[in-house]
């Protein structure tokens, strides 16, 4: 009896656990983000550091940066970046990000901000075009 509850626990149960774990993690990033695309507010953040981390994900590069918010609140973040980002980023240099009014500690990249912005805009787009051509 205690094998098949075994079984059950890492076979059906962990990972049923996990898999809800990265769900709602992926939810949650995804409120924040149109949070920040309903009400942020632009700002500049300096960069502090970049860094290597985590051999097992081949060199996970990351960079630290802070930025202030509209009441003079400091935050820091450090956020996993891709190469390309990592490689024109140093200490000292400046990034445009938008963080939430409502709740400053909230952010996105102004720039992953601007391409959505322009990805709704062309879907709506596409679908106004579509819906008058369907109209006689």
């Amino acid at each position: 009896m205690s094998d098949a509850l075994l079984f059950v626990t890492l076979f059906c149960v962990v990972p049923v656990i996990i898999f809800g774990l990265v769900a709602y993690g992926l939810i949650q990033r995804m409120y924040r983000f149109q949070e920040v695309l309903a009400d942020g507010v632009e700002t500049e953040a300096v960069v502090i550091r970049t860094y290597k981390r985590s051999p097992s994900f081949n060199w996970r590069k990351r960079v630290v940066f802070e930025y202030r918010d509209a009441s003079g609140a400091i935050h820091r973040k450090d956020e996993a970046v891709f190469s390309s980002e990592y490689d024109r980023l140093q200490a000292g240099d400046t990034i445009k990000v938008l963080y939430s009014a409502k709740r400053p500690y909230v952010f996105a990249f102004k720039e992953a901000v601007e391409q959505s912005r322009a990805a709704m805009a062309r879907e709506k787009g596409r679908q106004h075009d579509q819906s008058s051509s369907d109209t006689p």
